[in-house]
Parts: C-alpha cells; structure tokens; sequence
C-alpha cells in the first residue's frame, strides 16, 4: 500500500496512513504549529511528537472544542503537555498546518481514530502555495474567534504528619567496599536470536566484552542504558530523564547495536513486524522518515531506531 496518491491539489493519502502522516506533519515543523480539533486524546507517537516539538521551540497554537474543556482528561493532557488550549465553541474543524505543510482530515485527535477509515488531504507549502495559504487563512480565522483557556491548577495533595524519628545513635563508619563493575540483571538479556543471546550473555557478566560494549555508547546513552536495566520500562526511564519514550529508545539504540540489550526487550513483536515490512519495502538504507510513512501502522522514529540497530547487529 502506497502513503498518498498525488493530484493537482495535493496528496490524497491512504485511509490508514492519516495517523502517520499528521506525526509526520508535527514532527516536520520547524518554527510553529497550529492544531485545530474539536477532541483532544492523544496516542503515544503524537504525544510524543508534541513534545518534541515544543523542546525544540516550535510555537505551538491549540485550538479545541469549548465544552471539551470541561472534560478531566483533557485537561490532564494539556498539563502534562505544557500546550496552552485555545477554545470555540460548536469547533468540528480538523486541520492541522505547519510551517512547511497542512493536513485537512475527518481524523480527530482521539487515540481510537487510529483504527478509523479516514480521509485525509496533505497540502505541501512549496508545491501547493495557493491552497496552502487558504487553509492558513481558514485556521488563522478560526484562532481569531477563540478564547484562550486558563488551566485551572492542580489540587494540592494533603501531607500526613509524621511522628519524629526516635534519636539513635551513630552507625560506626565503614570502609567504603570496593567498587564493582556494574552489569545489568540476569533478565534484561534473554533474546529470541542466537545471536542476539550471546551478545547478550556477554553485557550479563563482568568480562572485557561487556567493558568495551559500554566504552561504544556515549554518556547520556549509557546513563539511559543504565535506568533501563534497572527499571526494564522505557516510559519509567523517559520519566526519570525527562525525556520522551522515543528519545529514550534512540538511546537505547546505540546499546542494541553493540548487543547489550535484545531489540524485543525495548520494541514490541507487532511494532518490530510493522517496521520490518516498511524496511522490506523501501530498504534498509531509505532512511527513517521514509520507513515511518510507509509503515502499515503506527510506529515512531526511536522505534525505528532500534529495529534498524538489531539489524544491524545480526549483519554483522
């Protein structure tokens, strides 16, 4: 299946590929970024395009449904996103425009429209300048009508008082015990491939391979390789490194490539089968914004990363 068929006016886009496209679209932007959604949901690739996004300084305007407001939810995703939501009233609008491209689409931002049929028009800046600036002046003339919403502040949680500890007396001082070179858990390293095994037996022991795997990643890549082998979930270590989940997996990445940690451990069986047969399509070298718009499902660029690194291992 290809991702758009062209025509005069822009790209019509395949009815699965609208969720790809519009991570793409976020993704893309350099300088802003304007959202216009009457619902607001987010899955895990757009939120964390989101937030890439707004660490690199794209200025990000968010236009939403006034009554959606209302909704928990969404507020906690406006919070947690650092967005600052601008409302309408009756909004039933999609369209989602960058600095570079727009995207008019019946796909709401609801984590379940992903497995929607959905129509989708991606309209590029360059090849399509007059149709492009007609949607920017459509958005532009919707921002104009709404009212910025304040976010009300999160409820302080009540802090139990605690009993004073009883005084005790000083612990003798100890010698410090000899450092010993960190290894990760016996558990991080199980893998399908016999290859990827003993890769992986060897980061599991103290011996020089293990030593001169770790020497191969850079600081920051072996600190999040560290929290992994701790905490074995990348969503607890993007939390502790205040990064996003895709961040954390092109970190770890590095560590697959040099076969400290089996691919399967970082990226599921269904987003590894997605990404192989995007990468069966298009080759291994096409790049990863290529392999992500051909993939047949939603996938995310650190994901592609590792997949791209095991292959690499087992090429080798």
């Amino acid at each position: 299946m290809s991702f758009a068929s062209k025509n005069a006016s822009g790209d019509l886009l395949e009815p699965y590929a609208v969720p790809n496209a519009l991570v793409e679209l976020v993704r893309s932007a350099e300088s802003w970024l304007v959202i216009v959604s009457p619902y607001f949901d987010p899955w895990r690739h757009l939120r964390d395009a989101l937030v890439d996004a707004r660490e690199a300084g794209v200025k990000i305007k968010f236009l939403i449904r006034e009554d959606q407001m209302r909704e928990k939810k969404v507020i906690r995703h406006f919070r947690d996103l650092k967005l600052e939501p601008l409302a309408l009233k009756r909004l039933h609008a999609k369209i989602y425009i960058s600095d570079k491209q727009a995207l008019l689409t019946s796909m709401n931002l609801l984590s379940g429209s992903r497995e929607s049929v959905e129509f989708g028009l991606c309209i590029d800046r360059q090849k399509h300048a007059d149709l492009y600036e007609a949607v920017f002046r459509q958005a532009y003339g919707l921002l104009k009508k709404s009212e910025l919403v304040e976010l009300p502040s999160p409820k302080p949680r009540g802090v139990p008082v605690q009993k004073a500890a009883p005084v005790q007396k000083a612990a003798p001082v100890q010698k410090a015990a000899p450092a010993k070179t960190w290894t990760p858990p016996a558990k991080a390293v199980a893998s399908a491939s016999a290859s990827a095994q003993n890769a992986a037996k060897g980061a599991a022991s103290c011996t020089e391979v293990d030593e001169e795997a770790l020497k191969r990643l850079s600081k920051t890549q072996a600190e999040s390789y560290r929290l992994w082998c701790e905490k074995h979930s990348v969503h607890r270590v993007a939390k502790e490194r205040q990064c996003t989940e895709s961040t954390i997996r092109y970190h770890l990445a590095a560590a697959i490539e040099v076969g400290l940690i089996p691919v399967e451990h970082v990226v599921t069986e269904k987003q590894r089968n997605i990404i192989a047969e995007a990468v069966g399509r298009v080759g291994p070298n096409a790049g990863q914004g290529a392999i992500v718009k051909t993939s047949q499902g939603p996938v995310c660029y650190g994901e592609v990363a590792c997949v791209l690194a095991a292959m690499k291992l087992l090429r080798c």
